[in-house]
């Protein structure tokens, strides 16, 4: 197989690079942009609200290797736009919310649809097209969907200002509808008629059920590895600016380094892009794990020394910014390529539910054993993650 073009070359993954960018804008940081405006409206507490992002992420988990199966019988072209088609009806419905029960049905929708048309999803395609060339596409993705939040924070608070809440996710639908629909169609499309000719005979398949793909060896190592380290990542990320605060670091440098993260994600990732295949995924996988357990640890020393704040926000922006990236190509290395869609959604399926379920476990320790607790776990989780992560066969790392 000869080299993809680079990615602003190659308009499959050009495709992908800006329908990602808008429809995480638009059906994920989304939901942090407006729950306060959601809050005020319909009195619900913080707990109310974030309950219905916990079982959105858990959807997604849910249907990631269901999702994975599809996408490996070459029906990404149909799909994909299925999923963005969904995602704007979700946003239709979510204008005309006015109970609490209205709003988890609709954000479990959303949540589903995330499974279809978010990363795990482009890079199931991307990697069944490109296969030991994915990489390359995979961090072009990431390198523009990391400003996903750069444009749902300020659009948002753009439109709340000019026509509430509801204008801000009408603007979104239509963002969606006018590019996320076709762009997720032609990338997949072409990606998909890639794949047939990279592949034309079609393997044997083997047994993908979930239950045969937990017990494949290598499996939990890798599973385990990612889904503590997005446990601890997501812990921080939810609880950010009420753990600067009770740790003393004031207000100013909080929103600073809040703000830094992002800009971090996309520094790694040109980084990672810029080394190429000379650098091992493993290797820089378990660099970035150990990074974030020490992103963890500057956190809890801005106690003593508030400007290490900004050390952990560059140290946690970095870490995240090339885990998304690499755990598409470690499964890849560690379960091959036969099913790798579904391989690769139940490896995500794990480490989705660590992340639904971090916002109340941090919450409960907080409460129950306070800050300091919640820092310890952050630190140490990423940690064990790596440890789970050395326990891959030996030729992963090479």
């Amino acid at each position: 197989m000869t080299t993809p073009p680079k990615a602003w070359r190659d308009p499959a993954i050009l495709s992908f690079m800006i329908a990602e960018t808008v429809i995480w804008a638009a059906i994920f940081y989304s939901f942090p942009a407006l729950v306060l405006e959601w809050q005020a409206e319909f009195g619900w507490s913080a707990t109310q609200a974030m309950g219905a992002f916990s079982i959105a992420l858990a959807m997604q988990g849910l249907a990631a290797p269901w999702v994975g199966r599809f996408i490996d019988r070459g029906l990404a072209p149909f799909g994909m736009p299925l999923g963005a088609m969904g995602a704007l009806a979700g946003l239709v419905a979510l204008t005309q919310i006015s109970t609490l029960w209205q709003f988890y049905a609709v954000w479990t929708w959303l949540g589903l649809m995330m499974g279809f048309t978010l990363y795990d999803a482009a890079f199931s395609v991307v990697t069944r097209a490109r296969g030991a060339h994915a990489r390359a596409s995979i961090t072009a993705i990431t390198l523009a969907a990391g400003f996903a939040s750069t444009l749902a924070y300020p659009l948002s608070a753009v439109m709340i200002e000019t026509g509430g809440w509801r204008a801000a996710v009408w603007v979104l639908a239509g963002l969606v509808l006018i590019l996320v629909l076709p762009l997720l169609w032609l990338g997949a499309k072409r990606l998909e008629m890639e794949a047939q000719t990279r592949n034309p005979k079609p393997a044997e398949r083997p047994s993908l059920a979930p239950s045969h793909i937990m017990r494949r060896p290598g499996f939990w190592p890798l599973a385990g590895g990612f889904a503590l380290t997005a446990l601890g990542s997501a812990i921080l990320l939810a609880h950010l600016l009420p753990l600067m605060a009770a740790l003393g670091v004031p207000t100013g440098l909080a929103i600073l380094a809040a703000a830094t993260i992002g800009p971090a994600q996309v520094a790694a990732r040109i980084l990672l892009m810029l080394a190429g295949a000379r650098v091992s995924a493993w290797q820089v996988a378990l660099g970035a794990f150990i990074m974030l357990s020490f992103a963890a640890l500057a956190m809890g020393a801005a106690a003593v020394l508030p400007v290490l704040a900004l050390v952990f926000a560059v140290a946690q922006g970095m870490g995240n910014g090339v885990i998304s990236i690499l755990r598409p190509v470690v499964t890849r290395d560690v379960m091959g390529e036969a099913g790798f869609g579904e391989s690769a959604g139940a490896v995500a399926r794990v480490s989705l539910f660590a992340f639904a379920i971090a916002p109340g476990l941090g919450a409960i320790l907080a409460d129950t054993a306070g800050y300091g607790a919640v820092i310890m776990l952050c630190v140490s989780a990423p940690l064990l993650g790596a440890l789970l992560l050395r326990r891959l066969p030996p030729q992963i790392g090479a």
